[in-house]
């Protein structure tokens, strides 16, 4: 007789299989989503150290090279503005500090911002888990670094055409802002007598030279004189010939342009050792710019001088400058970006005038160049040299200051004569 073999049941087998599926899809699914979010957050939280670190070194470089305790505070307030997955990260005071630069970095080594900005389970406020507690997950974080450094530029697209003659060494006494440069006096008419007075440009052997200099000078008052009656006093000028982006060259109307509106082009400081044309046309004015050599003219009028300062001044019009603060009610953030701040250039005036005395036409040399917030018109006071702010004054008053540089890494100033600055993540 044959016997009967009888299957053994399979119910339920389909449930085990799809218990055993359900735990890979779910840690599947924990890889996936969480580790997501973790890596969405990396990103995140290095833009917020990122932020942080360059917001920290433009206070350093453009408001104040010695308040490191405002640049921490900006430092912190622009990082943990930057989210992290929904949330402020956590960034405290302690973790933004003022370290070496890192070695090869190609800035000033004493001038690097570092900020540590944290979202994790050690500061209390770590990434959500949505499905790693399933399989033993219990929480994850992030955390990033980022170190800024503060970098000299030589190099600006926005030149004012005003050649200013630099500060020097004062013969028989101190520079004030209605001191006569004497060296080449020939003693007549209104010419005061000859005296030593000694020029020497920043860079090379001579260091800073004779310049205004950092941190000591920032924030000094400046007189930019349209009218010094042929004497060369602190603050006389020359109009330079800037070569502009659109073509135009020169007239009253391009005069104006130029105090109102940028040309354009890159317009440098001169490199040790570049010796500028006798003279610098139109043609060739674009590449003699980044040389730092300029056609010039006699001084602009004081009306068209008067109508561009006017229409820079309207444009940020609540904007001031207070001491040992810096610029205040500017619209504009950071205040580096108002209209109001222009960048000047200084002129070797031993180098004009040795070949240029009598100070009419030619070409300069520029060996510096600064950031100037325009306070207005004014008047300077021939004696007593005091400055004071008047609508219809023939000097432009103002303040000088650190400025964004459009080009960096060959200055040839030392870090205490280079007012153009730039910013950059060296870590």
């Amino acid at each position: 007789m044959q016997k009967i073999r009888r299957r053994k049941s399979e119910r339920g087998a389909i449930l085990i299989q799809v218990a055993v599926a359900m735990l890979g899809l779910i840690a599947f699914t924990a890889f996936v989503v969480d580790y997501g979010v973790m890596w969405v957050s990396r990103g995140q939280v290095q833009t917020s150290a990122d932020a942080g670190a360059l917001s920290g070194a433009i206070a350093l470089a453009f408001e104040s090279s010695t308040d490191f305790a405002a640049a921490k505070n900006k430092a912190r307030v622009v990082a943990r503005a930057n989210n992290v997955f929904g949330q402020a990260p956590d960034v405290q005071l302690a973790d933004i500090t003022f370290p070496a630069c890192p070695p090869g970095a190609p800035g000033l080594p004493d001038t690097c911002v570092k900020v540590d900005a944290y979202r994790n389970q050690t500061r209390g406020n770590p990434l959500p888990i949505f499905f790693g507690n399933l399989v033993g997950v219990g929480g994850h974080g992030v955390r990033a670094t980022a170190t800024a450094q503060i970098v000299t530029g030589d190099t600006t697209d926005c030149l004012k055409p005003w050649a200013i003659v630099d500060r020097w060494n004062e013969f028989g006494g101190p520079f004030l802002p209605n001191s006569t440069y004497d060296k080449y006096s020939d003693g007549r008419g209104q010419n005061p007598p000859q005296e030593n007075d000694v020029y020497l440009p920043p860079g090379g052997a001579n260091g800073a030279g004779t310049g205004f200099q950092l941190p000591a000078d920032e924030g000094r008052r400046f007189a930019v004189k349209t009218d010094s009656a042929g004497v060369v006093s602190s603050g006389w000028f020359m109009e330079i010939l800037l070569p502009r982006a659109d073509g135009h060259w020169t007239g009253g109307n391009v005069y104006n342009e130029n105090i109102e509106t940028c040309g354009g082009l890159p317009y440098s400081i001169a490199q040790p050792g570049v010796a500028c044309p006798a003279n610098i046309g139109q043609a060739d004015a674009a590449y003699w710019a980044t040389k730092g050599c300029f056609g010039v003219k006699p001084g602009g009028t004081t009306g068209p001088t008067k109508q561009g300062i006017e229409t820079l001044i309207g444009r940020d019009s609540g904007a001031s400058y207070t001491p040992g603060t810096g610029i205040v009610g500017s619209a504009f953030d950071p205040p580096t970006k108002s209209p109001r701040v222009v960048p000047i250039g200084m002129i070797d005036i031993d180098d004009y005038l040795s070949r240029n005395p009598t100070g009419s036409n030619g070409t300069v040399r520029l060996v510096n160049i600064y950031g100037y917030f325009i306070e207005g018109m004014g008047d300077v006071d021939p004696t007593t040299g005091n400055m004071t702010l008047r609508a219809n004054g023939k000097a432009v008053i103002g303040r000088i200051i650190t400025i964004p540089a459009l080009a960096t890494g060959s200055s040839p100033l030392p870090a205490n004569a280079s007012f153009l600055r730039s910013i950059i993540l060296v870590r």
